[in-house]
């Protein structure tokens, strides 16, 4: 029997309207991104901008780093045009400006105003309530042993959200299938925002971002296959963290401190930390929130970390600098297995320092970090983006991180998981009008010392390439190609050579506007891995149905996938209910089929369902561990419905 799931809105009117515009963002936000993204914080932070618009004839530039959508080129465009022209009156003036396309301008619409209204300052608010499952038991729930799982098979989450124009207040509350509601997880963060000196104060779980992410980063960062759009955009360096994430956030207190010229920010932070112990040492460090079984909970809160550190911005016309210092401290060593790619990463005190900087003047942006930690290794990234005349964008992008190089919560632009032992040159250029956007990026990079599968030093490339080229309002068409050259040990076991191997992924994808309700979107996919002689191919097709109107929207996939093995499993965004995004692996052979459903019930209620199987052929199990299920079917139900007062 299906279970349903509540979510309940309180004190809001404008919420009813609110999540159609969030879903076309997100669509828009996802069309130029490879990589996987933190589209639930996305999607949070742009149902602030439906309740408190951005106002485009008064720009605040602290706002604007906010909004996932524009970035500090629109800023300064907007600056110009009002100091020659008066304010802004229309959306048609926006579409005549640089780098407001028209797509963009239909997207943006429902978040920004042109009058002078002050921001509402009254409390507006929600609760939320969101229940999933798998049909089908995985062996965690039919074991006898002490792996069992010991809680419900439901994924819960609950989200509980005040807002005005000043101040947010978030708590989140989660408990993952198979946990007991009494190991679950809980946050709460506040923040204020105020026109006085002190411009801003978080409490509570709060997202954080030094520079260009070298020594911190809880933001997701700008992968090296965005468009170069992506890199003018300035990052928020302190926002409340509302997401659902139980890893990447902090829990303390920190500030904004403004003197004129002169900024100010200092935060400090106290988290727990789950893992492994092993001779008083944390020898790894578990990430997943997971804690269903009794041998997962003896991994949780073995200890945790402390952070102290503060920014001081200086702006000087058209630039920026700012110096970072962040002292990070364990209650236990963490110290992973001696091995031939970790052998510099034991961590207990660290004290990492940088310096980075920016110069913006409209048609270019120079910006980038030097970072050192308390023995003086160096980690270093900088950027240089330009436009060409109007349609024309150049990037390159050098990198630099000694393989000694140490520190906690790094995130940047890299082709590591890790900010250490990478030396790299990345050229990218992009192209758009009205009718046609292209990207092409070649990015060069070594490995001085071994890593992960790589025994050795190691160097590799990759060439990237894609075109959306809109052929008339009711279709377009967009082509990708990616190769990757690099290498890995043939086999996972010590002294084994490495051997070089290519990566090809292709794919096509049409979109066809019927009518102004229906909509016919399909794609393929190819992905072709070839090493030692050795070829093996990933393929898969869909083809997905669209029906809107004002108050229905229904959405149907049937994909069917075949690889021959992990190497070339593809991955594939879908959509789903509100603030849940999926992007499953597919691998093996099969088909997935879902249907993602959502209705309006006169102007309080809101309907979400989604419905998913996926069908393997000539496979007794799916999946490994715990996680195993017995058969080829696995099919997962989400259902939502809110209540707005």
């Amino acid at each position: 029997m299906v279970r349903t799931v509540f979510i309940l809105l309180l004190f809001t009117s404008s919420f009813s309207k609110s999540q159609t515009p969030i879903e076309k963002a997100i669509e828009y936000l996802q069309k130029f991104s490879i990589h996987e993204n933190d589209w639930e914080n996305t999607a949070v932070i742009l149902e602030d901008f439906i309740n408190h618009p951005l106002q485009i004839n008064n720009l605040d530039f602290d706002r604007i780093k906010e909004f996932p959508l524009l970035n500090s080129r629109h800023f300064f465009v907007i600056k110009k045009y009002r100091e020659l022209n008066g304010n802004v009156l229309t959306f048609n003036e926006l579409v005549n400006l640089p780098f407001f396309t028209p797509e963009l301008v239909k997207i943006i619409a429902p978040f920004v105003r042109f009058d002078f209204k002050n921001s509402n300052s009254n409390f507006k608010g929600f609760l939320m309530h969101k229940t999933s499952f798998d049909i089908e038991k995985p062996k965690g729930y039919t074991r006898t042993d002490g792996l069992n799982y010991m809680g419900g098979k439901t994924h819960e989450i609950s989200r509980f959200k005040l807002l005005s124009s000043k101040h947010k207040f978030s708590l989140v509350w989660e408990k993952d299938k198979g946990e007991k509601v009494n190991f679950s997880f809980i946050k709460m963060g506040y923040q204020g925002n105020f026109k006085k000196k002190l411009k801003q104060v978080n409490v509570g779980a709060y997202s954080l971002n030094i520079g260009e992410g070298l020594i911190h980063s809880n933001s997701f960062i700008v992968g090296k296959n965005n468009p170069i759009s992506s890199f003018y955009k300035i990052q928020n360096s302190l926002r409340i963290n509302s997401s659902s994430t139980e890893y990447n956030y902090e829990s303390g207190t920190a500030f904004i401190y403004n003197l004129g010229r002169i900024t100010l920010k200092g935060f400090y932070s106290i988290n727990p930390i789950n893992g492994n112990l092993k001779n008083d040492t944390i020898s790894s460090i578990k990430q997943d929130g997971l804690f269903r079984t009794s041998n997962e909970i003896k991994h949780k809160n073995i200890g945790h970390y402390q952070i102290i550190g503060s920014n001081v911005k200086i702006e000087h016309k058209k630039t920026t600098f700012c110096f970072n210092t962040l002292k990070t401290n364990f209650s236990i060593p963490f110290c992973p297995s001696q091995d031939y790619y970790n052998m510099y990463y034991p961590i207990h005190k660290l004290w990492n320092n940088s310096i980075n900087y920016r110069f913006f003047d409209g048609d270019k942006t120079l910006k980038g970090e030097i970072a050192s930690d308390k023995n003086g290794n160096l980690a270093t990234t900088h950027f240089l983006a330009f436009k060409i005349g109007d349609s024309y964008n150049l990037m390159t992008n050098l990198r630099y991180f000694s393989p000694k190089y140490s520190s906690f919560r790094p995130n940047t632009l890299s082709e590591n998981s890790k900010i250490k032992n990478e030396k790299a040159l990345l050229f990218a250029g992009d192209f758009e009008n009205e009718k046609i956007q292209f990207y092409a990026s070649a990015d060069f990079f070594g490995f001085p010392n071994p890593k992960y599968r790589i025994q050795l030093p190691s160097i590799g490339r990759d060439f990237m390439g894609y075109i959306n080229y809109h052929v008339s309002d009711s279709l377009s068409l967009k082509l990708f190609l990616k190769k990757e050259l690099k290498s890995s040990n043939e086999k996972e076991v010590f002294l084994n050579v490495p051997v070089k191997y290519k990566l090809t992924h292709f794919y096509g994808k049409l979109r066809i506007k019927a009518t102004k309700k229906i909509e016919a979107i399909s794609r393929l996919d190819i992905r072709k891995h070839q090493t030692s002689g050795t070829t093996s191919f990933g393929r898969t097709s869909y083809l997905e149905l669209v029906h809107r109107n004002k108050v229905t929207t229904v959405s149907a996939r049937l994909i069917f996938f075949k690889t021959d093995n992990w190497d070339t499993r593809i991955y594939l965004y879908e959509k789903d209910v509100l603030y849940h995004f999926s992007i499953p692996v597919l691998y093996d052979e099969g088909t997935r089929f879902y249907i993602n459903f959502n209705r309006s019930i006169g102007n309080k209620i809101k309907l979400w369902v989604k419905y998913g199987r996926t069908v393997y052929n000539n496979k007794q199990s799916i999946g490994t561990g715990d996680n195993e299920i017995t058969g080829n079917l696995k099919t997962e139900i989400r259902a939502q419905i809110r209540i707005n007062f």
